[in-house]
Parts: C-alpha cells; sequence; structure tokens
C-alpha cells in the first residue's frame, strides 16, 4: 500500500493562504464565519486575519478541547449560523485542532442540509489526521465520535507555522497518528518515525511528515470514502481500545490526548496480533521494540483501569457487528487485517503482555 508523497487536489501546503484567497475570489461566498477556540484566537488568528474578506464574522467557543464536541456546542454554532443570516452559499472556516475541525464541520454539514465550509488545522494531529478524509462528529453520551456525518470541506489549507506554537506534548499527540499511517503503509521499519525525528526534524521535515500521512490516508479514503467496503477500517487501527480508554478519561474527569490513547492502542493491537490466527506472519515478540518506541515516545498521562471497565467501553464501539468486538490488527508491517474478532479474554492477554516501558 505505497503511496506518492503529494496532498490531492483539496489538500493545501499554504504558508500564504492562497488557495484560500483563489477560492474566496473565485467563489464569493454570501457571508464568512471564523469558528476559533480561546487558544487558536490568541495563537492563531492574525496569521489568518489579513487574509479574510470585509465583513468577516468571527465566532468563538468559550472553550477547547474534547469537551467542545457536544450537543450544546454544534447548537451554539448553529443559533450563530441562523443569526447572522448564513445560507448555503456562504463559508464557515474552523480554525483550530481536531476537535474544532470535526464540531464545525458537523455543524455546518447539518445546517441548512449542508454550508460550505474550509478547514485550517493548527495542530500537528489535525494537519496529518482530522481534517483529511471527510468525516465530521461529536460526543453523545461520554463516547467518542457517536453523532456525524461524511462532508468533504471545500479546501483544507496546511499552515505549518502554526506548529511553532504548540508544545511538546501536544506534538506527541499528532505524531501518533503519523506512525499509525506509516504502521499501516510501510513494510519496512526503517521507515517508521521514531524518536530522533520528532525531537530533532526542522520545518522540511514535518512538512514531509504531514504530507506522507495526507497520501496515505487520502488513499485508503479515496478507495472506501463512506466505510463501505472495509477499506477505510485500516485507520481504526488503535482506536477501538484507545476510544475507550478516551471515553473512560472523559468519564473521570482526566485530560487524555486523542493521540496518547491511540498510542495505547497501538501497543495493544500490535500485541493481540502476535497471538491472533488472523496475523500468522507474526511471532510472539516481533513488535515489542515498536510498542516501547511507542511508550517512550507517547506516554501515557495516568494509569489504565482494569480491562473489565474499558471493555464495556470498546463493546459500544460504532465499528462492532452485534455483540462482536472487532479491531484492526496487523499481519506483518503494512499489512492490516480489519474486522478481527476479539474475546475480553484477548484484550485481557493483550494488556497483561505489554513489554515494559
Amino acid at each position: 500500500m505505497k503511496a506518492a508523497l503529494a496532498p490531492t487536489s483539496d489538500i493545501h501546503v499554504d504558508p500564504l493562504f492562497a488557495s484560500l484567497r483563489q477560492w474566496l475570489g473565485d467563489n464569493s461566498p454570501t457571508s464568512v464565519a471564523v469558528v476559533t477556540d480561546p487558544m487558536t484566537e490568541k495563537w492563531c488568528l492574525s496569521a489568518l486575519n489579513p487574509h479574510l474578506p470585509p465583513g468577516t464574522q468571527f465566532l468563538r467557543l468559550g472553550q477547547h478541547g474534547e469537551k467542545i464536541k457536544s450537543l450544546e456546542h454544534a447548537h451554539a454554532l448553529w443559533d450563530s449560523f441562523e443569526g447572522m443570516g448564513m445560507d448555503r452559499h456562504g463559508l464557515v472556516i474552523a480554525l483550530g485542532g481536531g476537535t474544532i475541525s470535526d464540531l464545525t464541520a458537523f455543524a455546518s454539514s447539518t445546517y441548512l442540509r449542508g454550508v460550505r465550509f474550509w478547514l485550517i488545522p493548527t495542530t500537528l494531529l489535525s494537519m496529518v489526521d482530522a481534517s483529511i478524509g471527510g468525516k465530521t462528529g461529536i460526543n453523545f453520551r461520554g463516547l467518542k465520535n457517536r453523532i456525524g456525518t461524511f462532508a468533504k470541506p471545500e479546501g483544507v489549507s496546511i499552515h505549518t507555522d502554526f506548529l511553532d506554537t504548540l508544545d511538546a506534548r501536544e506534538m506527541a499527540n499528532g505524531w501518533a497518528e503519523h506512525i499509525k499511517h506509516t504502521l499501516l503503509a510501510s513494510e519496512d521499519a526503517k521507515e517508521l518515525p521514531w524518536e530522533k525525528t520528532l525531537e530533532s526534524a526542522n520545518a522540511e521535515a514535518f512538512e514531509a511528515a504531514i504530507l506522507r500521512s495526507i497520501s496515505i490516508k487520502s488513499n485508503i479514503v479515496d478507495q472506501d470514502a463512506l466505510e463501505t467496503k472495509g477499506t477505510r477500517k485500516t485507520l481504526n487501527f488503535g482506536h477501538t481500545s484507545g476510544h475507550a480508554l478516551e471515553s473512560w478519561a472523559m468519564a473521570q474527569s482526566l485530560e487524555v490526548k486523542h493521540g496518547e490513547a491511540v498510542a495505547w492502542g497501538m501497543r495493544l493491537a500490535l500485541k493481540m496480533s502476535e497471538f491472533s490466527s488472523d496475523c500468522p506472519q507474526v511471532k510472539p515478540g516481533d513488535f515489542d521494540g515498536i510498542s516501547r518506541s511507542l511508550a517512550t515516545l507517547i506516554p501515557l498521562p495516568c494509569a489504565v483501569p482494569d480491562a473489565e471497565v474499558l471493555w464495556e467501553f470498546m463493546r459500544s464501539d460504532k465499528k462492532n457487528l452485534g455483540e462482536q468486538v472487532n479491531v484492526v490488527l496487523l499481519n506483518g508491517l503494512g499489512c492490516p487485517r480489519v474486522d478481527v474478532n476479539v474475546t475480553l479474554a484477548d484484550f485481557e492477554q493483550a494488556l497483561a503482555g505489554l513489554p515494559e516501558d
């Protein structure tokens, strides 16, 4: 599953927002609204402001992070769209990380059955993953991305200067999804992006990594945009148990970032791959080195609860079939296996077998 290192036609490395400005000139939207949160308003809005048309309205959410992916915040955006007279010929711009992208895209795709929107990711996680692929979502009843739509943005502007606003933890958070993509697509362990890359990479290296992730994910999404063929399910690698951990953490009012949970979830999936009959090419211990690197690079900020606690959240995963818990495993690097049924006993064995950091 090799992929060319190039963005798709609607995703642009856009240091001066030239693609957005061209779209605005070509389409003359009836209104423009920019959605921010307190962090992106403070650190990122000034870079975008000079490129926006007169009359642009700014909708600042009062909170940031996972808590904004809620019906209440979607309702607040719908109210704002209604109040400003937004119609289907307007444009909503999401300026923020994955949570802003997910929420704004969801609110835009459902208002008037679809208002056009443009994504400007400000975090590494959003640049390599959340803004790519045409999915929107909000959380519901403590479960991740329970409500959402499939909807493509008019465009995505990648402005890598925003990476300078991120701390080390937030960079590692985004690196988790980049590692996921390379595990799915790379057959050579030498291609995997480990600690030295994240710690010492310059702007050009990060841009190359972002383009690599965009290319891998776009290649998968293009084959199965609406997740009906199974190909797109490969992107769920590490997410079933990872989302369970995130949902548990939200219920406990603990801050576990998405990439941190996914990195831990990938470690579980790698260990389950080692003893699954669906992965005959993998032997016990084959992935221990990768697992240790993941734990070192992207550590969890909290202790993990008992397997039975997380299992209840895993049983609610949206990709399950009936009572079965299905996960994505690897039959070797670059060889994902989807819809692998696992049991609580499998999960407990993997949890107990994780190598020491």
